[in-house]
């Protein structure tokens, strides 16, 4: 894959990624306290998707640049690991996405009447700001100065 052709695909996941987080907004409502267990699973299933194009775009990228992504069943982890010692995000990123990928594992692994309001809301809450500092990281280890 060609550099541009890289910043294609991650600007086409960027796209996917605002569009899933606008119906994750559509669903949440700032005055509410809590969901049903459809609307959590809705917002859950959102949260769980947008996380997914994070690291569609981490393994693009990391794969351009010749880094392995090892069939184990701790890839997820050890691919935002490698995010972060290759440079592509910062520390204060790895960890803000470490929470979204734990979130990710308990979604995989529970049923949807295990989900909550309480723990689903601090991801929600903070997301904004993670998309913003997502894509602003993505875009510079893409277009150095």
């Amino acid at each position: 894959m060609t550099d541009q052709q890289l910043k294609e695909y991650c600007e086409a996941e960027f796209e996917n990624i605002d569009t899933v987080a606008s119906d994750l907004f559509a669903v949440v409502k700032s005055n509410k306290s809590d969901y049903s267990r459809v609307e959590l699973a809705a917002i859950s299933t959102f949260l769980h998707n947008i996380y997914n194009g994070f690291e569609n775009i981490l393994k693009r990228v990391l794969l351009s640049g010749q880094t392995a992504i090892r069939n184990t069943p701790t890839w997820h982890k050890e691919m935002l690991k490698s995010s972060f010692e290759k440079g592509i995000i910062d520390d204060d990123l790895y960890n803000k996405l470490s929470e979204y990928l734990a979130f990710r594992h308990f979604f995989v692994h529970s049923y949807s009447f295990n989900l909550n309001w309480k723990a689903l809301r601090p991801l929600v809450d903070n997301l904004n700001h993670i998309l913003i500092m997502f894509k602003s990281s993505i875009l510079s280890y893409l277009n150095p100065v």
